[in-house]
């Protein structure tokens, strides 16, 4: 296993892509993973699907709670529907214990989540 700082990966990614998008990544994000090339893939997808909405600066954040890191891509859009999410990069997901969920509002936004969920460390008595 290695980590992985959400961080890291989302400024490396932006550059190598040569992005123009707005960045608002929080520190600590780190997620343990056995091959970081299907999450890169996974991530790329999400870019892809944004980008198609819209030819406005997307925003990408990331952001720590207790129970999970939220993976987001942001933007402004006027599309009236939204392509279905492809179920190959729901599957890519679930060996990171994330998920995919689209949130958006008709003709506003629209925003991709990946959330990966945090697991307690058990304490032994």
């Amino acid at each position: 296993m290695q980590d992985v700082d959400l961080r890291d990966l989302m400024m490396t990614i932006q550059e190598k892509k040569q992005m123009n998008a707005n960045l608002s990544l929080e520190f600590d994000c780190v997620i343990q993973v056995e091959d970081v090339t299907p999450l890169v893939k996974v991530i790329n997808y999400a870019i892809n699907y944004i980008a198609q909405l819209s030819d406005q600066q997307m925003q990408i954040s990331v952001n720590a709670t207790l129970s999970n890191i939220t993976l987001g891509f942001t933007t402004f859009t006027t599309k009236e529907t939204f392509p279905p999410i492809n179920p190959q990069a729901q599957d890519m997901l679930k060996q990171f214990s994330a998920s995919m969920d689209l949130k958006a509002e008709v003709g506003k936004y629209a925003q991709l989540l990946i959330i990966f969920t945090k697991f307690k460390e058990r304490v032994v008595v």
